[in-house]
């Protein structure tokens, strides 16, 4: 007989899960804690931020056969159970953990706009209007380099910020970064890079200083949380029943733990946490252990879409040790570069108008012989 699940969490992850219990033939409470039908959170910091599309212009799709939504349904833990705050209803069966992230801030950046939410780039449009006053963003990783390439599309003047020396230091090597920081120079994006910020008092801050997991819940539980709610190959959390995916996961991978914040990511740690849960009910059979794929990163800014594919950072904002950074293509609107360790591409990133456009991803695995 086909089981019940809810699912905690309507954002990429959780919206997988639900999705695959469907197909399975599970009925499935889906709670949202926002009041929006499930949309790609990655247009927050792009389309929406700079005001070309609402959340529903990027909804996940219909809802699958199957599946409750409840939209802005906030869940509350009470005598170490789950439950609906709204109507104390308590949630049984399996359930999926897919609570997302928090953004990160920090004392002296408690007053600024946050973006992670629809609500959130709503806020800050709002705030911005007719534009004028500039804004100030604090932090060039991935968010932040998206949201000043939004925010100078709308016509806004924007200075980044962050005590790194280099922007997008945990995504690309030195050099690729070098290049797509001119790129957002040349479009007018001002930097101050390598020193504590410096604020303008009549600017709009932007805080882009990362995010933290989401664990709340499972701390109130007693499951066992480090730097995430840590989990199995199958998303299966410290307590039997409980499974957790996306952002606010952290898998166990032998000594180590491993937590990744991107949409793919997202998605499949969602269909993992799923699968545990058929898994556990007996109704299909744990999918063979095989090498995971070079781990792919993408990012859409100042018009063009970045892509690494496999390990093309170390420790540093340099590939790893025993590593080369070869550049393959330079140009106005284009780049892309291979990471070479002992002959063979174990990196690659591309830049352009269109993702991979001379197919150098594909050569992560294979000997460098240009």
């Amino acid at each position: 007989m086909p089981g019940h699940a809810h699912v905690v969490g309507a954002g990429p992850a959780g919206w997988a899960a639900a999705r695959q219990l469907a197909r399975a033939g599970w009925s499935v409470d889906l709670h949202a804690g926002e009041a929006h039908h499930p949309y790609n959170r990655v247009e927050v910091s792009k389309s929406l931020l700079a005001g070309t599309a609402t959340a529903a212009d990027h909804g996940l799709g219909a809802v699958p056969d199957g599946v409750t939504l409840h939209l802005g349904d906030r869940i509350v833990v009470t005598r170490g159970h789950l439950t609906r705050a709204a109507t104390g209803e308590e949630l049984s069966g399996p359930i999926i953990l897919a609570t997302g992230a928090i953004p990160r801030t920090v004392p002296s950046l408690a007053d600024a706009h946050v973006l992670r939410t629809a609500d959130d780039a709503s806020r800050l449009r709002e705030t911005l209007g007719g534009g004028g006053r500039g804004v100030d963003v604090v932090g060039a990783g991935v968010l932040g380099m998206e949201a000043a390439g939004s925010l100078t599309d709308a016509g806004q003047r924007v200075r980044v910020h962050d005590v790194a020396p280099e922007i997008m230091s945990r995504m690309l090597p030195d050099g690729a970064a070098a290049w797509l920081r001119g790129v957002h120079e040349r479009r007018g994006v001002d930097f101050a890079l390598g020193a504590e910020p410096q604020l303008d008092g009549d600017a709009v801050t932007v805080a882009a200083i990362g995010i933290r997991p989401d664990t709340e819940l499972a701390e109130q539980l007693g499951l066992e949380v480090a730097d995430g709610v840590v989990v199995d190959e199958l998303g299966r959390t410290s307590r039997t029943g409980i499974y957790a995916a996306g952002d606010c996961a952290a898998l166990r991978v032998g000594d180590c733990l491993h937590r990744d914040e991107d949409l793919a990511s997202a998605r499949a740690s969602g269909i993992r946490g799923a699968t545990g849960a058929l898994v556990d009910a007996g109704e299909t059979e744990a999918p063979d252990a095989h090498a995971p794929a070079p781990a792919r990163r993408w990012s859409v800014q100042a018009g063009l879409r970045v892509t690494t594919v496999g390990e093309v950072v170390g420790t540093g904002t340099e590939p790893g040790a025993g590593a080369e950074h070869i550049v393959v293509v330079s140009e106005a609107e284009e780049f892309e570069s291979v990471v070479v360790r002992d002959g063979l591409v174990i990196g690659a990133v591309a830049v352009a108008k269109r993702p991979n456009p001379r197919g150098i991803a594909a050569a992560v695995g294979h000997p460098w012989d240009r």
